[in-house]
């Protein structure tokens, strides 16, 4: 489809909530105010009048929002479920639409603008999070916040695994590791240790793939890897330590005591365990003391919770044909799968960064993924 005027400034309108939303915004705010609603109205901007975008996973994504808009609400009002938890709650699950607003604006042609932006917030957010923490007495609560971002995960492995994996040139490699720091240092300061964890993980899995067919490379990179953990030595054994004691001492977050305190909210009766507790509901939660709270800290234990078995079989279904989709079109590329798929599975399992616009435009990346760089030529 030909771009039109429309289109560019749509765009825009887009680029500036990002903006905005990097430079002034939270991912979950405490008290959202103006800039959260300057944010809301720029995205709306963006995506109206809506174009309904093409691949696998548009109609099962449709039947999802669809149904999150009709019978959870419905539940949240029988309920009786406070109306600002309501709205909160809704504008949570706005983000999982926001491919079929976007996908049809960045595809084909202009993705890599869509990439620019989420680098961008992530780059952002890591920074403003280690200024935050360098601060004397701290920052603002809303600052802890910036490093759980999914684009703060993605900016860390796109930019880390580009440059050591993808870029052809020596000085794109060298911009792209040195840009890679501040989000791995804002990561490594919020102890994320799942995603630290599949960062290392696709590290080395790319590592060996370069072994096998570019072994000069991986020579290179190994060595100077290498180099770089003899001289950090010191520092990288006390964060081991610190990840290791975390674990010993925490666990996995009562993420299962969570979980069963769901389930056992859902058993209350049949409509509940098929329907959800709907939109608003508060739940005792041990992941957070046995205080009442309107969130999960993984989108589908949320999902189930707030919408019931139905909504979480048609969340599946949404997210597993986006992922066929994005794997299929990604075929060859895989500095860009571990960067969009790495930030996903802390957050459908285990982190509450799904609440938010960097997870909707990570779903929009999913959705529209033949705007990166080109691929490997190994």
């Amino acid at each position: 489809m030909k771009d039109t005027n429309a289109d560019r400034v749509r765009r825009a309108a887009l680029a500036l909530a990002a903006a905005l939303y990097a430079v002034a915004g939270s991912p979950t705010p405490d008290h959202p105010g103006g800039i959260e609603v300057t944010i809301i109205v720029l995205i709306l901007l963006a995506v109206l009048p809506l174009r309904r975008p093409r691949g696998i996973w548009v109609a099962p994504l449709l039947a999802l929002v669809a149904y999150g808009l009709t019978l959870p609400l419905i539940g949240g009002v029988l309920m009786g479920n406070d109306a600002a938890d309501m709205l909160r709650d809704l504008v949570a699950f706005a983000a999982l639409a926001l491919p079929l607003g976007l996908a049809a604006l960045y595809a084909p042609g202009h993705g890599r603008d869509l990439v620019y932006l989420m680098l961008g917030i992530g780059l952002v957010f890591s920074l403003r999070f280690l200024l935050g923490a360098a601060a004397p007495f701290g920052g603002p609560h809303d600052l802890l916040y910036l490093a759980n971002s999914p684009l703060v995960a993605f900016a860390a492995a796109f930019l880390l695994l580009y440059g050591c994996f993808a870029a052809r040139r020596a000085r794109d490699a060298l911009a792209a590791l040195v840009l890679s720091v501040p989000p791995v240092l804002a990561m490594t300061g919020m102890m994320q240790r799942a995603t630290l964890a599949l960062l290392a993980l696709a590290w080395c899995a790319l590592l060996v793939r370069a072994w096998v067919l570019v072994p000069r490379r991986a020579l290179m990179i190994s060595l100077g890897f290498a180099a770089l953990a003899a001289l950090l030595w010191s520092p990288l054994a006390w964060l081991a330590a610190q990840l290791y004691d975390k674990t010993l001492a925490v666990g996995v977050n009562a993420r299962g005591d969570e979980l069963a305190a769901l389930v056992d909210q859902l058993g209350q009766n049949p409509l509940t365990a098929l329907f959800g507790a709907g939109w608003g509901a508060l739940v005792k939660s041990p992941a957070v003391g046995d205080l009442w709270v309107r969130f999960s800290h993984a989108l589908l234990s949320a999902l189930l919770w707030k919408t019931g078995w139905i909504g979480l079989a048609l969340a599946g279904a949404a997210l597993a044909a986006l992922t066929v989709h994005a794997w299929r079109r990604l075929a060859g590329d895989w500095v860009m799968r571990a960067a969009l798929f790495l930030p996903l599975v802390p957050a459908l399992f285990l982190y509450g960064s799904y609440k938010s616009f960097g997870f909707g435009l990570l779903l929009t990346g999913l959705a529209t993924a033949d705007w990166t760089k080109p691929k490997q030529e190994w």
